[in-house]
């Protein structure tokens, strides 16, 4: 009876530290915990797992809910506990203390939350522990020494924190240990601890970006049942010791970005198992033999991914490329010193989704195999010594998204067959000698996010199913080329960034619709001859950071609208026929003076412009217009009763027969156009009586006209 009491009562307190955890939830999207009531046995509670026979909680698993507030301390008094899986979920603070209570817990997975503080020392009476799972979170502090007496564990990962100090030697007590995970961490700059390396039964090993330095340990070559090794983003460096042969099962290597150096050990041919393999961004060289690594991962037949770019190999491209796995999807050689033709065989490889080659000495021809992969989906092959013609065979390569041809010395035309890649985004062929139109058949390219035709030799407009290509998203540049024509189609690129159309022959006014582009942020248009107004509306381009008018035959005034577009911060409107005042309001106040010079008819007496006339002629306004035509008719009559009186004087002093009255009668329109408009060329002087012009009537006379009161 008492025992029967006292089970109830262990009973009662595990209830009671599951409610207390419900209770400090403040959020559950997924109502996770909704059923969590004394109204029923909490060992039917979602989550909850509990043993047969005493009915206690052995297991709460509540990965993924989403799940906010502080971890509860009272889960402490879960004293039959086994797993507590709280991974990927909100919960913040500290990690309660009261959990090293558990001394039955064997899985403690707190992975993926918002924890902070340090690892709890009570922890030290976990000894049971197989795993532990506190990756992806915020926590302080060092690892503690304490984990290495913790004979049990296989599982240990304290990855993406920003725990300090550095890796501790104790680590290499833990002979179970399988999978060590300590990658993104801040830990002081610090050399791998060689005690590692008795930890045999390691399978995975992750140490990336973690101020690592100094060698690869010789003994490492011990960890014969490595399958992962994850060490990049680091500053290891020296040689990659020769033992590492002895990892016969591995299958994914990860050394990138760091300080390697020597040539790439030969012995890697042996692990048959491998299938990722990144050396990228290290110092290896190639070696007197050139690349006899490619030669030796022939008999990877698993590989699926191989990385060897930015580094400093050199020699020739081996034929043996063709014969690598069928499996291989990534290869990168980028950024090293590989000269040589593309081999043919490399067209074997059908599996391939990724090449990239660029930066590199290659010459020759593009060979026309690549073409005709049927997976490939990214191709990089900018920056180097290629000649000849863009293979026509690219059209059959459906599945290509990427073509990168950039900084070589191809030529010829643009292959109309490119317009068959219907997954085609980025089409970056800035920088040859390309020649001939642009083809029409690229407005099939539905899906071009991105079009760099920029520094070649191409003639013609731009064909309207180009420009009309409505779901071009990063930029359209086709500068430096002999281009010509309207652009009135550009205005349907409704959601592209950038549009550079700059240094061709394109003519014409710009389009006011080109407003439509409303995601535009950069354009440039300068160096070709476009005229007439600049449009009012590209003022409706609220995101645009840079526009470029300069070098065209631009006339009429910068509109004043452009005062309103907050994002502006470069406006160049240089070598131009604009005219009137330079505003100096919003995007204006930062201009400098080299970006309005060369348009002679600008004022503004700022920026080195000369100060506005007085006279507000060039936009007269309404007022104006009826107060000059009423004050000249009143001083024409004026005159002409005065000649009047004078004629009648002389008249009755004279027998000389009366005088021809004069002025004729002029109308104001006439002496508009006589005066010029009253332009200020035609302006003799201002004096007390008002401003005098100089006219020339359509009959030749030239009159002079006292304008009194006119400003």
């Amino acid at each position: 009876m008492a025992e029967s009491h006292m089970a109830e009562s262990s009973n009662h307190s595990d209830e009671q530290a599951l409610m207390a955890f419900k209770a400090a939830i403040s959020h559950d999207p997924y109502n996770s915990l909704l059923h969590w009531s004394p109204n029923h046995t909490f060992c039917n509670w979602p989550a909850i797992t509990c043993s047969s026979r005493r009915q206690r909680v052995v297991s709460l698993n509540l990965t993924g809910m989403g799940l906010l507030g502080p971890i509860s301390p009272f889960l402490g008094n879960l004293s039959f506990l086994r797993v507590l899986d709280l991974k990927t979920n909100s919960f913040q603070g500290h990690i309660p203390y009261q959990l090293g209570r558990l001394f039955r817990l064997r899985w403690l997975r707190l992975s993926l939350n918002n924890l902070s503080g340090s690892i709890p020392p009570e922890f030290s009476l976990l000894s049971n522990l197989e795993a532990i799972g506190l990756g992806g979170n915020k926590l302080t502090g060092i690892i503690p020494p304490f984990l290495g007496n913790m004979s049990l564990l296989k599982i240990l990962d304290l990855s993406e924190n920003t725990l300090q100090g550095g890796i501790p030697a104790e680590l290499g007590m833990l002979s179970q240990l399988n999978w060590l995970n300590l990658c993104i961490n801040n830990f002081n700059p610090s050399s791998i601890p060689l005690p590692l390396s008795n930890c045999t039964r390691l399978q995975t090993l992750e140490l990336c970006d973690n101020n690592l330095n100094g060698p690869i340990p010789w003994e490492f070559g011990r960890l014969s049942e490595l399958q992962k090794v994850v060490l990049w983003q680091n500053q290891l460096s020296e040689e990659i010791p020769c033992s590492v042969g002895n990892w016969t099962q591995l299958e994914a290597l990860d050394l990138g970005i760091n300080q390697l150096s020597g040539t790439v050990p030969l012995e890697f041919g042996k692990m048959q198992q491998l299938r990722w393999f990144y050396l990228w961004g290290n110092n290896f060289v190639s070696g007197s033999s050139g690349l006899p690594i490619l030669t030796v991962l022939t008999n990877c037949s698993s590989l699926e991914i191989l990385e060897l770019g930015y580094n400093h190999l050199t020699g020739v491209l081996p034929t043996s490329v063709g014969r690598l796995s069928n499996s291989l999807s990534a290869l990168s050689l980028d950024r090293n010193e590989i000269g040589g033709n593309i081999p043919n065989e490399i067209g074997n490889l059908t599996n391939l989704a990724t090449l990239d080659l660029s930066a590199n000495r290659f010459n020759g021809t593009i060979p026309s195999a690549l073409g005709k992969l049927p997976n490939l989906e990214r191709l990089y092959l900018e920056a180097n010594n290629l000649q000849g013609r863009i293979p026509e065979s690219f059209g059959q390569s459906i599945r290509l998204g990427l073509l990168s041809l950039s900084e070589n010395m191809l030529s010829g035309q643009i292959p109309d067959s490119l317009g068959e890649l219907a997954q085609l985004r980025d089409l970056i062929l800035y920088r040859n000698q390309l020649s001939g139109k642009i083809p029409a058949s690229l407005g099939k390219c539905k899906t071009l996010e991105m079009v760099d035709f920029s520094h070649n030799k191409l003639t013609g407009d731009i064909p309207p199913e180009v420009a009309g290509l409505q779901n071009l998203q990063l930029y359209f540049n086709v500068s430096n080329n002999f281009l010509q024509g309207s652009i009135l189609e550009m205005s349907k690129m409704v959601m592209v960034l950038a549009i550079d159309l700059s240094q061709n022959n394109f003519s014409g006014v710009i389009p006011s619709a080109l407003a439509s582009c409303k995601g535009l942020e950069h354009l440039n248009l300068s160096w070709n001859a476009f005229e007439g107004p600049i449009p009012a509306s590209l003022a409706d381009l609220q995101n645009l950071q840079d526009m470029d008018l300069s070098r065209n035959n631009l006339s009429g005034m910068i509109p004043v609208t452009f005062k309103k577009m907050k994002m502006l911060r470069h406006l160049n409107l240089s070598s131009n026929k604009l005219t009137g005042e330079v505003p100096k309001e919003g995007a204006f106040a930062t201009l400098d003076a080299s970006e309005v010079m060369g348009n002679l008819g600008l004022c503004g007496g700022w920026i080195n412009l000369p100060p506005c006339p007085h006279s507000n002629h060039k936009q007269p306004s309404v007022s104006k217009k009826v107060i000059i035509p009423v004050i000249v008719g009143i001083a024409i009559l004026i005159m002409s009763l005065l000649l009047v009186v004078f004629s009648y004087i002389l008249w009755r002093h004279s027998s000389t027969p009366a005088l021809n009255v004069w002025p004729p009668k002029i109308s104001y329109e006439e002496l508009v156009d006589a005066t010029g408009g009253f332009s200020d060329e035609n302006l003799l002087g201002i004096g007390s009586f008002g401003s005098v012009y100089k006219g020339i009537l359509k009959n030749g006379t030239i009159i002079v006209l006292a304008e009194n009161a006119m400003h």
